[in-house]
């Protein structure tokens, strides 16, 4: 054959063969049903298959450049038949999964850049310069390893699979909340050790198991309490329609999980950390109570920042064996991964009562801290229905007997247009409550009833003071009497109060 008719030839079955490999690659995820009608895995071969026929076309390809060097006619023919079985092949799944061209196209739009990519190196290594050797071979020696970098790195991600938090057990008023984090796609599950044996629960979302980095399984506190358990994930190496491929178990056993005692315990109360990265190890002390106010960062921007600013500490700080508490600060409000957070936190609600003997913990949302209208949050701010919702479901709390302390992120618990505190200031003083627990001002400070905009008093806990000194607060409840101090990552005490709270009869 001669040299045009086979750079002709060559380029044309090659182009139809990229078309082709992009095809099957929607196939393997849109046409998935394939596997089941003929045999598991079908799809997936071919996919490889057609990779490789392309491949050894771009060969051929440049073979008929360079004057037939690499040109094999009986394997130019063997490939020429696979390319036109496959055209044959992806019109009759076209035509036998119409109903589901959406969403072939949707996976061969997702997929087409990375399969350009890989033929822009191929062209580059086999084609490109192939008149100068000493060119043409650098190229193809650096693109090749570049190929075989990027498929070894896809293949097997650098770090590997393993967690990247000890869990945290976030007690929600109605349960536990086991949450824990890994750097890998996976689908997550606590193991529960009981007299009975073991149990199972996985993250699920109505029944199905969620591919995720961020874990959150609940646990009733029964199942919990003074038991050990062991959380563990199974990495989701593919997550598609009717198929997928889940890889390597990673598992991390707790010690006993203990409540908070009925009185008596100390809690220690972590606020405006915006991404501070101290020694939170150095913070634990003997807390029976890890208690986070909220501004884990300056805005909730990525998958990252949710883990390494709230996941992570509360991991670090509880080791999985004390319960926390957690509520939303203003700027846990803000960025686009927001909604991601509050899904994979999975709590239900972020205003709820949790109980721990004679003391009834309120935790509110006090939300952003200005109008919905300021120019800062450009339209995507609908607060004030929200707070009202808060408000009708504080209305419906019953006035419990005990001592009723509310845990929110800003003392003046909501923004009002006229700078007055919000009508659920009044609900919760007819409830009882007598003292916030708060931050948001970057202070520590105890404002007294009588100086407080709400008619409560509210301590606030303090907050970043430098990218790795972050001042927090260590709080004492014993028969109604709280002993706060408050001081930073090097130990040095900043403020002192005590507050005595009257018990609700």
């Amino acid at each position: 054959m001669e040299r045009k008719k086979q750079i002709i030839l060559t380029s044309v079955f090659t182009a139809i063969s990229a078309l082709i490999t992009l095809c099957f690659c929607g196939f393997r995820i849109g046409f998935i049903f394939v596997d089941h009608v003929l045999f598991d895995g079908f799809c997936c071969l071919l996919w490889a298959l057609f990779i490789l026929n392309t491949v050894i076309l771009f060969f051929q390809l440049r073979g008929s450049i360079c004057g037939n060097r690499l040109y094999r006619k009986k394997l130019f023919i063997a490939n020429a038949v696979v390319t036109a079985v496959s055209f044959a092949c992806a019109v009759a799944f076209l035509i036998i999964g119409k109903d589901d061209h959406l969403s072939f196209l949707y996976v061969s739009a997702e997929v087409a850049p990375y399969l350009g990519a890989f033929y822009a190196f191929l062209f580059l290594a086999l084609i490109f310069s192939v008149s100068r050797k000493t060119v043409q071979k650098s190229i193809a020696g650096i693109v090749t390893a570049a190929i075989v970098i990027t498929a070894l790195c896809a293949i097997f991600p650098a770090g590997g699979f393993s967690f990247e938090s000890s869990p945290a057990v976030f007690d929600t008023g109605d349960g536990y909340h086991i949450v824990f984090a890994t750097n890998r796609n996976s689908v997550g599950y606590v193991k529960l050790g009981t007299g009975d044996g073991e149990q199972i629960i996985w993250d699920t979302i109505a029944g199905r198991k969620e591919s995720a980095r961020i874990h959150s399984v609940q646990v009733p506190y029964d199942a919990l309490d003074g038991n050990t358990y062991a959380v563990g994930a199974v990495r989701a190496v593919e997550d598609i329609a009717y198929g997928g491929h889940l890889g390597k178990e990673i598992t991390q056993s707790v010690e006993a999980f203990t409540p908070c005692p009925d009185d008596d315990f100390d809690m220690t109360c972590v606020t405006d950390n915006h991404g501070c990265k101290p020694d939170w190890a150095s913070m634990r002390g003997n807390a029976d109570l890890f208690v986070f106010l909220g501004d884990i960062a300056n805005g909730i921007y990525t998958i990252d920042s949710i883990i390494d600013n709230l996941v992570v500490p509360a991991g670090e700080l509880s080791s999985g064996v004390k319960p926390v508490i957690y509520t939303l600060g203003n700027h846990d409000h803000r960025g686009s991964k927001v909604p991601a957070m509050l899904d994979a936190l999975d709590f239900g609600t972020f205003y709820y009562r949790v109980h721990i003997g004679r003391y009834v913990f309120t935790v509110l949302d006090s939300g952003e801290d200005k109008e919905d209208g300021n120019y800062e949050y450009a339209g995507y701010n609908d607060f004030a229905p929200y707070f009202e919702s808060q408000i009708e479901w504080a209305k419906t709390l019953p006035k419990e007997s005990g001592y009723n302390v509310l845990i929110t992120h800003s003392s003046h618990i909501f923004f009002e247009p006229n700078e007055q505190p919000s009508p659920m200031c009044a609900v919760l003083r007819d409830l009882g409550v007598e003292l916030t627990i708060c931050g948001h001002s970057h202070t520590t400070e105890f404002v007294p009833a009588d100086e407080s905009k709400t008619g409560i008093a509210y301590y606030i806990c303090g907050g970043k003071n430098g990218s790795h000194d972050l001042r927090y607060t260590k709080m004492h409840f014993a028969n109604g009497l709280v002993d706060i101090q408050s001081q930073n990552t090097a130990g040095e005490t900043i403020c002192t109060q005590q507050v005595q709270l009257t018990e609700v009869a």
